[in-house]
């Protein structure tokens, strides 16, 4: 149909809207007028979809299962080289509280001497001579763990584990390493340490007291032998001491010394100095042999001078500070003060519940709490003193530890004023004694003087038989402590890991690693907002959302017809059929076709088979249909539909002299026909630009009742904004769980600046359409009767 002779044959088919001012959205239009357009709503917030992210993860299945190996094997194995299994070396250490006594029995200690015991043979093991004695060992020195440690003395007591088991006498040091071999060495290294410094603490001073006490019995034995000479000497002479009778003791004189001449001195008297001048001797002795324990500790330790560091002077609130903590140390101080704080919590809990002042129970709870402040305070006043005495003796130096069960040890400037006064009464003792030794030569008679040496013999006697007592006591003291300790247990090497981490975490990285890749994929799918649900793409659009199912793959001829073969097909149709009527609506006037344009809002969503299907649908319906190829770059219609390429839109539009009607080609035995996309051209755009693409659609117009258009995508490519003009709308394609909301949206706000109406969207291979728009098959089948001739289902 010629239609140049028309008044408005070089007028596009509908007049084109001003832009308006501001990017609007409008309701879906189905036709070529204008729309009244409205603000634009502010972007939507991020939606999470569970089942999108399922659907998203399905897909992407083999991507996370080839990640998954890939991260998990490296990291399984650097976890097996890095992470090694530690090993638990342990020693059992018997540790007993006895009570020994030469001339009695074995009384078991009480329980919190046994406990303050355990603890302080506990404390023993972790002091810093036990570990440098360890350290010291060649066995020890050369271990890996040892040798390559910048600290190890720092490094090893970290690791050191001392534990006592519960309601037993056992002391169990263990030590927790990579290297079996190697806790086991350094174990037994700490216990043997343990067990010589031990050993050493106990025997030290009794050691310098045994040789203090044999030298000073082998003088008294030269001596008491010297004077059993001299006593022979003069019962040789004829002196007969045994009729020499004692005197009574001659009463006590004030103002004068118990023993100044012989007269005024009985034997008996003479043997208690004697008496008290040997306990004096051997408390000196003891004090000598303490102190000079002390004084060797002191040196081995490489410490300052026990002087220097004991007699410094403190502050006074430092002094104030250290007697309190010594007072509030003790035991049964420490037990008065948790009663007090016991009974100060009940008062108050009483308090919060009493109604009157003067409640039985709260007044109860007052007196208990002034005969406990009253109990300590006695206990303050009788200790103060000796408290205060022994921290000025420390100085700066930390207050002498006692042993359980014994007194507190002395400092070095105590055990010195200790020597100091034993020398003093000793010396005094002694020159008493020298003078009634010296009177009794000089105004007695030589019987007297028999006398008096067959006493001093006497006397003698009976004081190496309290020496060599003395060394008894100390020998069985030796072997006999107050506190026996024993190795019951040596550490041997473990077989079996006491914390093998490496499995569990080698367990916990393939898992941790599938862990994280589902969450980073779940993430993106969530970041990604790919198109799954009709409605919220609706309301993103602002269009009506047409569904479409997957298209119905080929089948077997012996399949064909097949019950239940054709309601795949069905479905496609009807979904197709709702576009189709949106699109086409009823038959159009004369003269006056239909044009739609089906773009995407990038490729890859469909449009083109969407096209296609839209087209053969229109035509079976009795429309007459053209599909025009308009994506001149990518012409894909032409090979979709098995149509031999030739001679098509862009050479129609370049050369004027061509005839439109010859280019269509009919498809499908003339249900529609075809325009092809033509020659490639280099400049694409340039070639919509003109009015030429007007004109041809305005012919076309008059001889199609619609023309359906497949552009390119909106957002790569200007062409299809271009070709929008001249077009009644457009029809959005998008992909099921491909395509992005925001990418269709966003093309639909440029359809919205270059005033194109938006006819709806389609979503492709939606496989869930059924919940949406629901079915309606067939429930009678054709017969073959009024089946027409050559028809297939597919028809």
């Amino acid at each position: 149909m010629d239609t140049s002779d028309r008044p408005d044959s070089m007028l596009p088919a509908r007049p084109t809207p001003p832009a308006p001012p501001v990017p609007s959205r409008g309701p879906a239009s189905f036709g070529g007028g204008p729309r009244d357009l409205v603000p634009t709503s502010a972007a939507p917030a991020l939606q999470v979809d569970p089942v999108s992210i399922l659907r998203g993860l399905l897909r992407n299945w083999w991507k996370i299962l080839g990640l998954w190996l890939i991260l998990s094997a490296p990291l399984a194995y650097l976890v097996y080289s890095q992470v090694k299994p530690k090993y638990m070396a342990y020693s059992r250490i018997m540790v007993q509280l006895t009570q020994p006594d030469l001339f009695g029995g074995i009384a078991p200690g009480q329980a919190n001497e046994r406990t303050v015991a355990i603890e302080t043979e506990m404390g023993r093991i972790r002091t810093d001579r036990v570990i440098n004695d360890a350290l010291g060992d060649a066995t020890v020195s050369e271990l890996p763990f040892i040798k390559n440690s910048m600290a190890p003395q720092a490094d090893l007591l970290e690791r050191l584990v001392v534990t006592n088991q519960k309601n037993t006498n056992y002391v169990v040091v263990s030590l927790e390493l990579n290297d079996p071999e190697e806790a086991a060495l350094i174990v037994n290294a700490v216990v043997a340490a343990y067990l010589r410094n031990y050993k050493d603490y106990k025997a030290g001073a009794d050691k310098i007291l045994r040789a203090n006490l044999k030298t000073y019995l082998d003088e008294k034995q030269k001596e008491r032998k010297q004077k059993e000479k001299d006593l022979a000497a003069l019962v040789d002479s004829g002196v007969d001491a045994r009729n020499v009778a004692q005197r009574e003791p001659a009463p006590d004189r004030q103002g004068e010394d118990p023993a100044t001449t012989l007269q005024d001195v009985s034997m008996e008297e003479l043997r208690t100095i004697k008496a008290q001048l040997l306990d004096v001797q051997i408390e000196l002795m003891t004090a000598k042999s303490r102190l000079q324990s002390r004084t060797q500790d002191y040196q081995d330790l490489g410490q300052i001078e026990p002087t220097a560091a004991e007699t410094a002077t403190l502050p006074e609130e430092e002094v104030a500070r250290r007697i309190e903590a010594e007072f509030r140390s003790d035991p049964m101080i420490a037990d008065l003060y948790g009663q007090k704080q016991e009974v100060e919590r009940r008062r108050d809990h009483v308090q919060k519940g009493a109604r009157k002042v003067a409640d039985p129970s709260r007044v109860a709870h007052d007196a208990r709490l002034a005969e406990l402040q009253a109990e300590i305070e006695g206990h303050w006043r009788d200790r103060y003193h000796d408290i205060r005495r022994r921290v000025l003796a420390a100085g700066d130096g930390p207050m002498a530890a006692s042993g359980p069960g014994e007194p507190r040890q002395k400092t070095v400037q105590e055990l010195k004023d200790e020597v100091s006064e034993l020398e003093s009464r000793q010396a005094s003792l002694q020159k008493v004694l020298d003078e009634v030794k010296l009177e009794s030569k000089e105004s007695n008679s030589a019987t007297y003087q028999a006398q008096f040496l067959q006493n001093e013999i006497r006397v003698m006697v009976d004081d190496e038989r309290v020496v060599n007592r003395k060394l008894q006591e100390l020998e069985f003291s030796t072997n006999k402590d107050m506190v026996r300790v024993e190795q019951h247990d040596p550490a041997v090497p473990p077989k079996r890991p006491s914390d093998d981490k490496r499995l569990k975490l080698m367990a916990a990285v393939p898992v941790g690693v599938l862990a994280v890749l589902i969450g980073l994929f779940s993430l993106l799918e969530i970041k990604a907002e790919r198109v799954g649900n009709p409605d919220a793409l609706s309301t993103r659009v602002q269009s009506e959302v047409y569904s479409l199912p997957p298209i119905p793959m080929a089948r077997s001829p012996r399949r064909l017809g097949a019950p239940g073969e054709d309601d795949q097909i069905d479905r496609f149709i009807q979904r197709l059929d709702h576009l189709r009527f949106a699109v086409c609506g009823d038959h159009p006037d004369v003269g006056l076709g239909r044009c739609v344009l089906i773009s995407s809002a990038v490729g890859g969503e469909g449009k083109t088979t969407l096209a296609a299907q839209l087209a053969a649908r229109c035509g079976h319906s009795g429309h007459a249909t053209l599909l025009i190829d308009a994506d001149v770059r990518r012409g894909a219609l032409s090979p979709l539909l098995d149509v031999p390429e030739g001679a098509g839109l862009s050479d129609a539009l370049m050369n004027d002299g061509l005839n439109v009607e010859e280019l269509a080609i009919p498809v499908q035995g003339g249900t529609f026909h075809l325009l092809s996309a033509g020659t490639p051209t280099s400049d694409t755009s340039r070639l919509f630009q003109g009015r030429a693409f007007g004109m041809l659609i305005a012919r076309l117009r008059q001889l199609y009742d619609l023309i359906i258009i497949d552009s390119p995508p909106i957002l790569p490519v200007p062409d299809a904004l271009i070709m929008g003009r001249w077009t009644d709308g457009v029809v959005l394609a998008s992909r099921f769980d491909v395509s992005r909301a925001p990418q269709v949206e966003r093309a639909r706000r440029q359809l919205d600046l270059a005033g194109i109406p938006v006819l709806g969207t389609v979503i492709n291979g939606m496989r869930t359409s059924d919940s949406y728009y629901g079915r309606y098959t067939y429930s009678r089948q054709q017969s073959d009767r009024e089946r027409p001739a050559g028809a297939t289902p597919a028809d």
